[in-house]
């Protein structure tokens, strides 16, 4: 019997991009830094708050982010705003085009982020994410991610993707990995469905290589994986029998 050999996800350009990125996370953090950071999960240890689709969900998502991510010493203000997405329907499906997330193509976004002045940010936050706890957790990661990557001047030039991987290092991949594809079911008045939407910067390959890379770096027990939805866990353990076989060959370590 012939057994085939454990491979990533991902193209051998997009595992070279993301080692390489998290060499220069490592850099910018400290190994020993990383290597404590703990996964965040959407449970009560870490949100022990009853989530309504109100203003206030968001005002108490970014206070625990914040936390989380190690943000002191700067003012964040949170606004909201009314931007929806283009939506097609076909037989019973709802499909809404927004295939590059926090900004797409059809220039709806589900954050945006700016700096105001001197240690002073302002982050806003698409009204339809309070209504999903894991895409609105994303959504303030990622724009965090901003002021950590472009506010404290480790970078000169916005990088999308590599301000996911960011939130992937700093402890956010359930987040970023959950809400890059959102599928659902929905009841109407004569008929059902369902409706995708697919967000983020990096598709879920590269997002569950990246997660799997950083539970090998870290040495972690993947008991966390229980969150993840079907797809990307899947693809996050395939990652990971990559990772430990003895086919792997990776900088990232």
């Amino acid at each position: 019997m012939f057994f085939s050999k454990p491979k990533p996800t991902v193209t051998p350009e997009d595992k070279e991009w993301i080692e390489d990125a998290f060499l220069w996370l490592e850099e910018q953090y400290g190994r020993e830094y990383l290597k404590t950071i703990r996964i965040i999960e959407p449970t009560k240890e870490f949100f022990d708050h009853e989530f309504n689709g109100t203003e206030e969900d968001a005002h108490f998502a970014l206070s625990k982010c914040l936390g989380y991510m190690d943000i002191k010493s700067v003012d964040v203000k949170l606004y909201f705003f009314n931007e929806a997405p283009m939506t097609f329907e076909d037989e019973g499906a709802m499909i809404t085009q927004q295939e590059e997330g926090h900004g797409s193509r059809d220039n709806f976004a589900l954050g945006k982020y700016s700096e105001t002045g001197p240690g002073s940010f302002e982050i806003g936050i698409e009204r339809n994410q309070l209504n999903n706890v894991q895409s609105l957790i994303s959504t303030i990661a990622h724009e965090l991610s901003h002021l950590i990557l472009l506010g404290e001047g480790r970078l000169q030039e916005n990088d999308e993707e590599l301000t996911d991987l960011n939130c992937i290092a700093l402890g956010f991949g359930i987040f970023i990995g959950n809400s890059i594809f959102d599928f659902r079911q929905w009841q109407g008045t004569t008929h059902n469905g369902w409706e995708a939407q697919r967000r983020g910067y990096i598709p879920e390959e590269v997002a569950s290589y990246a997660m799997a890379l950083f539970n090998k770096y870290q040495n972690n027990q993947t008991t966390w994986t229980s969150h993840l939805n079907k797809g990307i866990k899947k693809m996050f353990e395939k990652n990971l029998n990559y990772l430990n076989s003895n086919e792997a060959n990776y900088k990232f370590k």
